[in-house]
């Protein structure tokens, strides 16, 4: 019986270690009370959101200064808060963050706050019947948001950020760089996005700009955007890829989409008339594979090469 209990007690040990969060040590702050964020590990909210308060897992190296390039990584499709959905990004980046000296800044957008694509990947832009939103209760607004108070906490001098996603978290930042017209990038980056707004006016929101809100002087600026699709070479595995009319258009797998979105915003800018400085990179060998798109992603970030495959 003793040994019996014994083992029951070891097994609860192990499950509570094993639920315990990743980030047990990482100090909570408040920017907005004037706290600066801490050296390491550390979490603040953005409260100011219809939605309810948005966690931020920061990490900010020894290192940093306040001249130091500040990093916002989304997180992917798998968002369900009991699964710790930013940790597996923030685990994967933290040692990135420290190799290049980058502020790291990693949203929770839990999906039983903000359910589906609609309201995550799109921004949350339109209602399901299309009426607008104000920018203040779309996902974008959020991690402007985060930006502000991580500046603040840390007197940065930054007046921009660079921002990595992978997936779910790429849709989010190509979006992104169209709606906000990039005023707020220094470098995105995103990496195998599944499916895309196409930056012109053939196909209705959310496959193209028709019924959308964004004006041509904003896509003009989108174009001018230091923006960089990054795709795997063999991400091709097509089984669970939206298969909609307007998605299989672009291609029928995630890099022949990649291919296909990059030639078309080339032909639009230049039908435009705008300035395209938007880049294409590849990793050769590599699938829908976040973690091991990652070094690419921080490399471009950094304004390095792209680490050898």
């Amino acid at each position: 019986m003793l040994g019996l209990i014994a083992c029951c007690a070891l097994l609860a040990t192990l499950i509570a270690t094993a639920a315990a969060p990743a980030l047990a040590t990482e100090t909570l702050f408040n920017p907005a009370r004037g706290d600066r964020m801490p050296v390491g590990d550390g979490s603040f909210e953005v409260a100011s959101v219809a939605r309810g308060p948005v966690i931020i897992d920061t990490y900010r190296p020894a290192s940093a200064t306040s001249d130091s390039p500040i990093w916002i990584v989304m997180p992917g499709a798998r968002r369900y808060a009991h699964r710790n959905l930013a940790f597996d990004y923030y685990d994967t980046w933290r040692p990135l963050a420290e190799q290049y000296g980058a502020i790291l800044i990693v949203p929770e957008f839990t999906s039983e706050k903000w359910p589906g694509a609609w309201t995550y990947n799109m921004g949350n832009v339109r209602s399901k019947r299309l009426a607008p939103k104000p920018w203040r209760e779309t996902s974008f607004f959020v991690v402007e948001e985060a930006f502000r108070m991580a500046k603040k906490s840390l007197h940065s001098r930054r007046t921009k950020f660079s921002m990595f996603g992978h997936g779910a978290g790429s849709q989010f930042i190509q979006r992104y760089v169209l709606h906000s017209g990039c005023r707020m990038i220094d470098r995105a980056v995103a990496a195998n996005p599944g499916w895309y707004m196409l930056p012109d006016y053939e196909f209705q929101f959310p496959f193209g700009l028709r019924g959308s809100p964004i004006a041509k002087t904003t896509l003009q600026r989108a174009f001018s955007c230091n923006f960089t699709l990054l795709l795997g070479t063999a991400d091709t595995n097509y089984a669970g890829l939206r298969n909609d009319p307007a998605a299989l258009a672009q291609g029928k797998t995630r890099y022949e989409r990649g291919l296909f979105y990059f030639d078309r915003a080339q032909a639009d800018a230049n039908r435009l008339g705008a300035a395209f400085s938007w880049h294409l990179d590849k990793v050769p060998g590599v699938g829908h594979e976040a973690r091991r798109m990652a070094p690419a992603g921080a490399a471009i970030l950094a304004g390095r090469r792209l680490p050898e495959s």
